[in-house]
């Protein structure tokens, strides 16, 4: 009975049935954490990008306006135009600063867009702010 018994086992273990699926249901896992983390990278890569280009697009409408209060509001119609493409964005933001007090031609003005964002791996938020500085092209004279 015992060598039948053992004959039993080594005919188990020799036997490649089902031995394509235990792989698969060890590699899965692994590949598909692969597949997430590198989705997520991408996400913040590309989120980077576009916080980047919404800084840029809300600096560049806001150079040309007469004054603060049209380039202010131009800017964030701008800049959140180009943060809706992003992805998985919960919540954005685009703000104008004048570095040197006024509106006035040849003055420089910095936007700053930021953009918040879940990662589909852990399932926490993640921010990015970029910002942008252009010389104000197009003020009015004040007198």
């Amino acid at each position: 009975m015992k060598k039948g018994f053992r004959e039993g086992i080594r005919s188990l273990w020799n036997d490649e049935r089902g031995s394509q699926l235990i792989e698969f249901i060890l590699v899965f896992p692994l590949v598909w954490l692969l597949i997430v983390f590198a989705f997520d990278q991408f996400s913040i890569m590309y989120n980077k990008q576009k916080a980047l280009a919404a800084a840029y697009e809300a600096g560049r409408i806001a150079a040309v306006q007469p004054n603060y209060g049209l380039a202010a509001y131009y800017a964030e119609e701008r800049g959140k135009a180009e943060l809706r493409q992003a992805i998985g964005s919960t919540d954005s933001k685009i703000r104008l600063l004048l570095r040197e007090g006024s509106w006035s031609k040849g003055s420089h003005v910095q936007t700053e867009a930021t953009l918040t964002f879940t990662l589909l791996a852990t399932g926490t938020q993640y921010q990015v702010t970029e910002s942008y500085f252009m010389m104000i092209e197009n003020a009015e004279e004040k007198r």
